[in-house]
Parts: C-alpha cells; structure tokens; sequence
C-alpha cells in the first residue's frame, strides 16, 4: 500500500504540541510517500532512520535479567543516587536553525517544565503525571493527550525514579542493534498509564525503546510512538537522542537533547549549566 501525505492534509494532522515545538513548523510543505504503514504514518526524514517503530509487547510484569543488568549499569554510570530532578539553561535551535534561549526543569520522574523565549514572547510546556498542555506566547493552549503526557519527561529522567524496577512496568531485552552504524542494547519498556483491572489493552501502556551503549552503558537514544493531540489518533515516531554527557558533581548529564518526528529533525537543546536540586514545588509544573 501506497499512501500520499498532502502538506495540507498533514498540517491539520500536526497541531499537536510536543515538549515545546509546534510539529508542524518542520514538516509542513513536504510531501512524501509512506509505504505499508497502518499503525502509523511514517513522514521519513534523514534521520534516525534505522529506529524501529516501538512495538507493544503486552508482557505486563516481565523483568528480564538482562535488561536490567544494563538498567543498573546505566544507574552506576550515571552515580545520580537520590535523584531530585534538575533544572538547566540553555539554548533550544528548531529545525530551521532558530536558535532561542530556553529553561528546562525536571522534578522526579513525571513532572517536566520546558520555557523557551521566543521574539514573540515565551512558550511554556508543562508536564505532571499523565497530564500536561503547551502554551503558546499568543496564549493558545494545546492540552497533550493522556497516554502521551509523560512520555515528554525525558527518558533519562524516567528511568531515576527510585522505584525503578517498578512492577507495573515490563524491562524486555530485544538484544544488539546497529544504530547509526553503532551496535547498541535495546531495552523495552512498557509502563502502565492506568491501572486497568481489566484485559491488558494497548492504550494502558507506554512503550519507550531505550539504546544503550553495550561499553560505556550510556543512554544514547529513546524512542516512542506518540499520539500528538488528543482529537489526532495518528501516531508519530519521535525519537530523543542524548549526548555531551558531562560531570556535574559526581554525577553524569547528557547536556545536549535532541528530538526527531518520524525522521524529521525538529530540535536541539544545548544546556549551558544545570542544578541537579531545583527549589521548586508541583504547582511549578501546573498552568
């Protein structure tokens, strides 16, 4: 099956607001052919184009030793042992190569607070749980859909949650993977969303595809197929790469994030200093 993207039909697919960046400002005027997609629309870009799209599972509880043998590698890497959560400056470049300063603020494993000043005033992102809207500078809102909320948390900062392994969540080896040209460790994660007494169903979970490096045990990418809004049952392919890790203290922070769409760059985040005990309470993170 053959399927033509319109840039019209695409653009009011792609309201959609994810951690801070309108989609739509990247992709819109290309038109392209995704080949055999059903799940998903695939927009292929240059990049990230040997991820696969994260598949669910559905072994709720499954915990292999091998995950998480990579899992406590990453932890002892990193030598992050009470994690707070953090708040960085920096600067934030969108796909066109904008460039404007920006504050991101983590606070555990589910609250995510991204501010980036734009020349038409400053765009809030705010995520707490499974809840989380984008604000416009004009003061538009753009609500983020329940399933897809905390999976705009950074990977790196879900996975310090000191419940880790947690039981609701299954840790499943999908073995070495090339990469970018690089053989890196796949690890599934599929988190619950809601605790469903019910038959397992997809839209319970979110699935998050993390790629370590199998030496340094470094987070190099994770990667999620995400619904962009709520009125949009489309998912997209969004992928968060990690990179420039660097000491802060005893402990080792990726300072540069970036983030594709279905193989279409759409951001880069520089971190320029970062504080690993922000003084900020959850009503930080609430519009």
């Amino acid at each position: 099956m053959k399927q033509k993207i319109s840039h019209l039909s695409l653009s009011r697919r792609c309201n959609g607001i994810l951690f801070g960046y309108a989609q739509c400002v990247i992709i819109i005027g290309f038109v392209v052919s995704a080949q055999g997609q059903t799940d998903s629309t695939r927009i292929y870009g240059i990049e990230d184009q040997s991820i696969p799209v994260p598949v669910f599972i559905g072994s709720p509880g499954q915990m292999d030793s091998s995950a998480l043998d990579e899992l406590v590698h990453f932890l002892g890497v990193i030598n992050i042992t009470s994690w707070q959560g953090m708040q960085a400056a920096g600067t934030l470049t969108d796909g066109g190569g904008v460039p404007n300063p920006a504050i991101i603020t983590l606070l555990g494993p589910d609250s995510l607070r991204l501010d980036v000043e734009t020349t038409d005033g400053v765009r809030s992102t705010r995520v707490q749980g499974n809840y989380g809207t984008t604000v416009e500078a004009n003061g538009r809102s753009f609500p983020l859909p329940f399933s897809t909320a905390k999976s705009t948390v950074p990977a790196f900062s879900r996975l310090l949650n000191s419940t880790t392994p947690a039981s609701t969540t299954s840790y499943i080896d999908q073995g070495l993977v090339q990469v970018d040209g690089k053989m890196l460790h796949r690890i599934t994660l599929e988190e619950a969303v809601t605790l469903n007494s019910g038959p397992t169903d997809q839209q319970d979970f979110n699935v998050t595809d993390l790629y370590f490096d199998p030496v340094t045990h470094l987070l190099i990418k994770s990667a999620s197929s995400l619904q962009l809004a709520p009125f949009d049952p489309q998912k997209y392919l969004v992928v968060v790469s990690y990179s420039d890790y660097r000491t802060d203290g005893e402990s080792l922070v990726p300072f540069r994030l970036t983030q594709s769409l279905n193989g279409q760059h759409q951001w880069s985040l520089q971190l320029a200093d970062t504080n690993l005990k922000p003084n900020v309470g959850t009503s930080y993170f609430t519009f």
